[in-house]
């Protein structure tokens, strides 16, 4: 999909010593920040998820719901929260976590 031509201006503020940190990774990473922020937000709108067992990427706004445990289905290999040990899943849930913290802009500095 060619977005040149549907791309618009955005203005933001953040934090100028979050700024400059950020602009160091981009560069050290060959990215824009443009780009990376474009690439949050597409990931915002359209969330996708890796299958644990397979590797299989989905989107989550689209994968069904496995009723026994809550968890996504893998549309690729049926695979979901059941079956799996307690540990593994606890990891998982811990990322998770992550995850949406990210999404929700609830990571905080240190």
């Amino acid at each position: 999909m060619n977005t040149n031509s549907r791309k618009r201006k955005l203005t933001i503020t953040v934090d100028g010593e979050l700024l400059v940190k950020a602009k160091e990774v981009a560069m050290k990473k060959r990215a824009s920040l443009s780009g990376i922020i474009e690439n949050f937000l597409a990931f915002l709108v359209r969330p996708y998820v890796y299958c644990f067992k397979c590797g299989e990427r989905f989107e989550s706004n689209e994968a069904t719901i496995c009723f026994k445990c809550g968890w996504m289905k893998c549309p690729k290999c049926g695979a979901c929260g059941c079956g799996i040990s307690e540990e593994t899943a606890r990891a998982i849930f811990e990322m998770r976590k992550v995850y949406e913290d990210l999404l929700a802009g609830r990571v905080t500095r240190s």
